[in-house]
């Protein structure tokens, strides 16, 4: 059996960033080739995805292969991100935003769009 904590990033992020989209597992493994079994096991983290299909993913998704991979200070993308981890509130928020819908994601840049224009 495969070293699964190796890659489990990997798997975690490939499914927020196919969630974010509003996509399919379907959809998705038909846009890039590979089975619906494939891609259900790389973001299961039961397999690891060849590097051409981790890019391709990467590229679909408009991500960047360091963040897929987890690769930064303490495994975040920015020191930012960690100073929101301190707050256990904003962290929460924070960590809910991956699986919020494009939908949804372009509501909240309205709402925030307002309070930074002080309307709201």
């Amino acid at each position: 059996m495969k070293n699964k904590k190796s890659y489990s990033v990997l798997g975690d992020r490939l499914k927020m960033a196919r969630v974010r989209k509003g996509w399919s597992q379907t959809e998705v493994a038909e846009k890039i080739g590979v089975s619906f079994s494939s891609l259900s096991g790389y973001e299961r983290n039961y397999r690891k995805p060849p590097t051409e299909t981790l890019a391709h993913l990467a590229g679909l998704y408009e991500v960047s292969i360091s963040w897929l991979l987890g690769i930064g200070q303490n495994g975040y993308e920015t020191q930012d991100e960690e100073a929101v981890i301190k707050d256990p509130e904003l962290d929460y928020w924070y960590k809910q935003l991956p699986y919020w819908s494009e939908k949804d994601l372009r509501k909240l840049q309205k709402v925030w769009e307002l309070i930074k224009e002080e309307k709201l």
